[in-house]
């Protein structure tokens, strides 16, 4: 694994502040606590997508162990992942990134039909969701025009592609 230097980024743009999570008290996203925190709208809007995301039952856990590979970039995205806890490290060979609790793993590309831009390797243990892209594919474009729309600028912009993939058309 590459080792982090001045191109290294972390800050909230890639995680969530899980020490907040945690001095909250929170543990089980289905714990009374954490329901009331929820709706008291007591968490920022990525907390509260972490948590709709952590107690979904319809998506497969997976856990990494410290130095395993989550994604190699030039590899087609089959898989993409949420991150529920843990810590990784992506790289895109100029610059390295901090990932952690919130960060989404090849969703943009599975959708794109692209390959990983980044390798991702765990730091810690990891536990993340895992999205089938077949299956997120499918659901998109069973969704209604304008939230397909908003999807596909969305995946442009994040990949910072000039046109919009054939996939997504």
């Amino acid at each position: 694994m590459e080792s982090m230097d001045s191109n290294t980024r972390n800050g909230p743009d890639f995680s969530i502040d899980l020490a907040k999570v945690k001095a909250l008290g929170i543990a089980n996203p289905l714990s009374q606590q954490a329901l009331q925190l929820y709706d008291q709208n007591a968490l920022s809007a990525a907390e509260r997508l972490l948590f709709c995301i952590w107690r979904n039952n319809t998506l497969e856990s997976r856990a990494f162990k410290a130095g395993d590979s989550i994604a190699h970039s030039g590899d087609r995205a089959l898989d993409a992942y949420i991150v529920v806890s843990g810590e990784m490290h992506a790289s895109d060979g100029k610059n390295s990134y901090v990932l952690g609790p919130g960060s989404v793993i090849g969703l943009a590309e599975g959708l794109a039909d692209l390959p990983y831009h980044f390798t991702v390797i765990a730091n810690t243990t990891v536990t993340a969701r895992l999205i089938p892209v077949d299956k997120a594919r499918r659901e998109l474009l069973r969704i209604n025009a304008g939230l397909r729309g908003i999807c596909r600028s969305a995946i442009v912009r994040t990949l910072g592609l000039s046109q919009i993939p054939e996939s997504l058309q």
